[in-house]
């Protein structure tokens, strides 16, 4: 029951810091990292959004997922009723890692993507933003 509460108290916390940031504008660029949302065990908030971003820069990785990326929040949506993890993110430069083969895409290129939660708030630099279903516009 403690968890249950604790995680409807989180999720309340959640829309009240994203209803106050979505009405907050930003003309500067800054990196963003990631806020450590978990409904408990370990596991992160289930959220999404389909965003046009700008990449920043890409790189192949040895470990963990195969591709990290910095991007440009141009423009982002909302998924349903799900958190927008890049709500408050449009116009900054975000770190994003994805499992999706990257090598055909370049700086300054301009995609759709699809950006959510992934990780596990017990590992120590676990919660990631993850780009999915990566497509040229």
């Amino acid at each position: 029951m403690k968890k249950v509460f604790l995680a409807a108290a989180a999720l309340i916390v959640l829309t009240v810091m994203l209803s106050t940031a979505a009405c907050k504008s930003s003309t500067t660029t800054s990196t963003v990292t990631s806020t450590v949302i978990s409904p408990g065990n370990g596991a992160v908030i289930n959220s999404d959004s389909v965003d046009t971003v700008k990449i920043v820069s890409i790189s192949a990785q040895t470990i963990g997922y195969p591709w990290l990326l910095d991007v440009v929040i141009d423009s982002t949506s909302n998924v349903g009723t799900l958190p927008n993890p890049v709500a408050t993110s449009v116009g900054n430069t975000v770190t994003v890692v994805t499992d999706q083969d990257m090598s055909k895409y370049k700086v300054n290129d301009i995609i759709t993507a699809k950006i959510k939660y992934a990780g596990d708030v017990n590992i120590p630099g676990g919660i990631r933003l993850y780009l999915y279903s990566a497509a040229s516009q």
